[in-house]
């Protein structure tokens, strides 16, 4: 008995997987194995506990299994959510073990944009563009997994486009995207009977090749900022027709703060066309009409209200921006 006892202490049964990291499937499968079937003989019954916490209170599962060191989950598991997981075993004989309390392993995201998901933005020419993702293994059922995309104004948070019904992991816009205006999209992700939305990191925005009519001062974005991760903010204007162009930062007494243009990047006199857009495919916005919060010299401001002063086609164009402050 002594010897039995001294090899249960060593840990008879073993947890196989999953051990650490992030979950290879939304519905994954929990395997262990018992080392010494002496010291631990069959039949054996075990005790599977899956939970939300190392303390397994907020258990996700708690099952009795017999002969059998294998468990498939088969309903999904909410992304984000770090399991742990713990098997106790007991022999016919009385002989007990268990597994070491194993994890924590995390829920992997259901759909994951790989598409248009820039965190800087992005951009396309494409009025119809393609949103795609990925997403883990599931098993079925709750299996196979279906789509629907949402697309947004990023300034308004409205709703512009729904694509229900989707059996594969891409899909293309059906009507033309508005240009100029920034977007986001989301996957929601349906298993069964449950859903998990996935949102892109970033903005996109449609890009119209042909030039503008009107001389436009676009409103900048981020606004307020820094925001989602941004620390400057765009600024996207329009020239219709070819001509001096002054582009600058004011206080709200009318004090320059900043001139973007003209200076190292932009001369006083510019073509007709659409300025600030990044490049096809590249970020959201041009890094050269970008303003991160500070003067020429590289001195913060202060948070507060701030003004955009675009002088062009004989007009002067204003919009507010809120700096919510930095750190430097």
């Amino acid at each position: 008995m002594l010897g039995l006892a001294v090899a249960v202490q060593q840990a008879v049964v073993q947890p196989l997987e999953p051990v650490d990291g992030v979950l290879a499937s939304i519905t994954p499968t929990f395997r262990w194995t018992v080392t010494d079937t002496l010291a631990l003989p069959r039949p054996i019954a075990y005790r599977l506990r899956i939970a939300r916490d190392s303390a397994l209170q907020r258990l996700l599962v708690d099952t009795m299994l017999t002969d059998t060191a294998r468990y498939d989950l088969l309903r999904p598991v909410k992304p984000g959510y770090a399991l742990r997981w713990r098997v106790d075993a007991m022999a016919a004989t009385g002989m007990r073990d268990s597994t070491r309390l194993t994890g924590p392993v995390t829920v992997p995201r259901w759909a994951t944009p790989t598409t248009l998901n820039d965190p800087a933005g992005a951009t396309t020419d494409d009025p119809r563009p393609t949103f795609a993702w990925v997403s883990p293994p599931v098993a079925t059922p709750p299996g196979p997994l279906s789509y629907e995309v949402l697309v947004y104004r990023a300034s308004t948070g409205a709703l512009v486009l729904n694509i229900p019904d989707l059996p594969t992991t891409s899909a293309q816009s059906p009507v033309p995207l508005e240009t100029n205006v920034a977007y986001r999209w989301a996957v929601v992700t349906r298993a069964g009977l449950d859903t998990s939305v996935d949102r892109s990191v970033g903005v996109f925005v449609v890009l119209d090749a042909t030039l503008p009519r009107t001389t436009l001062l676009f409103q900048n974005f981020p606004n307020p900022f820094p925001a989602a991760g941004r620390d400057a903010t765009c600024l996207w204007f329009d020239l219709a027709t070819t001509g001096p162009v002054a582009l600058v930062i004011l206080d709200l007494r009318g004090n320059l703060v900043r001139r973007l243009i003209p200076g190292p990047d932009f001369a006083a006199l510019l073509p007709a066309g659409r300025y600030g857009r990044g490049a096809a495919g590249g970020p959201v916005c041009d890094a050269r009409l970008s303003w991160d919060g500070t003067t020429a010299d590289g001195r913060i401001v202060p948070p507060g209200v701030y003004l955009t002063k675009l002088t062009a086609s004989g007009a002067n164009f204003f919009r507010r921006i809120v700096f919510r402050g930095g750190a430097r």
